[in-house]
């Protein structure tokens, strides 16, 4: 007896164990791999692409890509802000407005680096000083 999975959309539909081959006893249309020797058997919604099994994603496991991906987004402007403020700065030609957005922004950065993102959904986010 061999062991197939079903894929479909590039994930495990279905895992049947069969003594034939899936095509006999199911519409030719339907995509079948056998697994039955793999050292690490998938499971229902694995992921499969290019021969490879992936175990999906997880909520959890996908609110901290989320929170990643905010945090270096709201990082990435941070520091474009702060760049030719603090250019300004220290070529001695900055306002009182432009040093104290330096202020601000740099507040903001350091609030940003103390962010743990795998701490979503509990995390609170810095005002942007926009």
């Amino acid at each position: 007896m061999k062991t197939y999975a079903r894929i479909e959309d590039q994930r495990v539909a279905e895992i049947v164990s069969l003594n034939v081959k899936p095509e006999k006893l199911y519409h030719p249309s339907l995509v079948w791999v056998e697994i039955t020797g793999l050292p690490e058997q998938p499971d229902v919604n694995y992921c499969y692409s290019d021969g490879v099994f992936t175990a999906p994603v997880t909520d959890a496991e996908n609110a901290v890509l989320i929170a990643s991906s905010r945090l270096a987004a709201e990082m990435d402007e941070a520091n474009r802000n702060i760049a030719p403020l603090q250019d300004a700065v220290d070529i001695s030609i900055a306002t009182d407005a432009e040093i104290a957005r330096l202020a601000e922004w740099k507040r903001y950065r350091v609030a940003l680096s103390r962010i743990d993102s795998s701490e979503t959904p509990d995390i609170e986010w810095p005002v942007s000083p926009k």
